[in-house]
């Protein structure tokens, strides 16, 4: 049963019945795959071509994405002070900010957007975060933070268009 969250945060600019699970689900079904389930937070968690997850959620009038890019094991000082230095103003993350989940030790690459207007600008919206993350899981793996910024973020159709929940 897909439940529609009751925030006014997935409500879009120009079209009123265009929530995120609705055009999510438009997305999904444009590639195939089944229809988008919410939690009980009004969240999901999607995994784009059994490479990457990607979490959801709503926030006030708008949605947080977030995903695990790296272990915070691997991380010395010079390496924090990189993700400090690329998160100031979203400089070097494409307008994401990172955070570390000291419990878990994970680094989290994170982004606030507002309302989508309707399934292009959502698929827009991935894309370029996907791009970010996989960029960032890859420079921390190598423990490479001065690496060039990819030329241009992959977009869903880049990975197959695939993605299943989580």
């Amino acid at each position: 049963m897909v439940r529609k969250p009751e925030t006014k945060g997935f409500q879009a600019v120009q079209d009123d019945d265009m929530d995120l699970i609705h055009a999510m689900n438009e997305l999904a079904a444009g590639i195939g795959m089944r229809p988008v389930e919410a939690d009980e937070t009004g969240g999901f968690t999607l995994l784009f071509d059994g490479v990457q997850e990607v979490s959801f959620a709503p926030d006030g009038d708008g949605t947080v994405f977030h995903a695990v890019v790296g272990g915070a094991e691997r991380l010395d000082r010079e390496g924090l002070l990189s993700l400090l230095e690329a998160s100031l103003l979203g400089a070097g993350t494409g307008g994401a900010a990172f955070g570390l989940h000291r419990a878990a030790g994970e680094v989290v690459l994170w982004k606030r957007y507002g309302a989508f207007s309707g399934r292009a600008d959502l698929e827009r919206a991935i894309g370029v975060f996907l791009g970010q993350v996989l960029e960032w899981k890859g420079k921390l793996s190598a423990g490479d933070f001065d690496a060039p910024p990819a030329a241009e973020a992959p977009g869903p159709s880049a990975f197959g268009g695939s993605f299943l929940q989580v």
